[in-house]
């Protein structure tokens, strides 16, 4: 469970358990479920960040989504040696600009905080769609995981009942 999620955060992913009863041999349940409960407690943790930042996000998309069609615009004509652009100075108020070669794009996050990065960068920055659902994926897997472990459990107890039953009968 250390496989790093390609994203723009590194998350451990949660692998699902294809072979329970080799995963499980030698392992006692409880500290199995209690590890997976954890996993899955931190994977709940991050994902109300996430949701958080999406929000914070959606109150600044008219913003967002003129610094991404920018960057987008860019990306496009990144091959053209010169390009001509209106840019806003102040709100209402336009100039135009010449640009050559641009690489990196400067992107305002708030709060005095300014941060370059490459174009290709800068379009995968303005979105947490993605890292939400890969981190939902994650939390669907330990579910499914804890449920197989504890329908595991259930079955092992009960296969030893019944050799129980029989070895009294005997």
């Amino acid at each position: 469970m250390a496989e790093a999620v390609p994203s723009q955060i590194t998350v451990a992913k949660a692998d699902f358990l294809d072979d329970l009863p080799k995963f499980m041999e030698g392992k006692a349940v409880e500290p199995v479920i209690t590890s997976f409960e954890e996993q899955r407690r931190k994977f709940k943790l991050i994902e109300q960040q996430f949701v958080q930042r999406k929000a914070r996000l959606m109150m600044k998309q008219p913003e967002i989504q003129k610094a991404l069609d920018i960057v987008k615009m860019l990306l496009e004509k990144e091959e053209q040696a010169e390009m001509i652009m209106d840019y806003e100075l102040a709100e209402g108020v336009y100039s135009k600009a010449k640009l050559a070669g641009v690489k990196t794009v400067n992107l305002w996050l708030g709060a005095g905080i300014m941060v370059e990065y490459s174009l290709k960068d800068a379009k995968v920055r303005a979105s947490v769609d993605g890292d939400i659902e890969t981190i939902r994926d994650n939390i669907t897997t330990l579910d499914v995981s804890l449920s197989r472990v504890w329908n595991f459990d259930v079955e092992r107890r009960r296969l030893e009942r019944e050799k129980g039953e029989k070895g009294e009968a005997q």
